[in-house]
């Protein structure tokens, strides 16, 4: 399953709500049941968290469609002589 950072976001989001209403409830209620079950979306959102996030698309991650000047940038070594310039004919 892969989510969207957006969509990791609102998720976490909507966990720690239901965390945070879980603890209300409690103290509504003065029973301390519901704090027992707080601590499940808390550990959902570990889980949440560490999913995969969807791909971008391809044309922004694929490193071996480089254009033809950064491929000759990254092909020479750092330490070799600069290229003679071309006599022109």
């Amino acid at each position: 399953m892969t989510l969207s950072p957006t969509s990791k976001l609102l998720f976490t989001l909507a966990l720690f709500a239901v965390a945070v209403a879980l603890v209300a409830v409690a103290s509504a209620v003065h029973e301390a049941a519901p704090l027992f079950f707080a601590w499940i979306p808390l550990l959902t959102v570990a889980w949440v968290l560490t999913r995969p996030e969807s791909a971008a698309p391809e044309e922004q991650t694929s490193p071996e469609k480089e254009s033809p000047a950064e491929a000759d940038a990254a092909s020479t070594d750092p330490k070799a002589p600069p290229p003679s310039p071309e006599p022109s004919a």
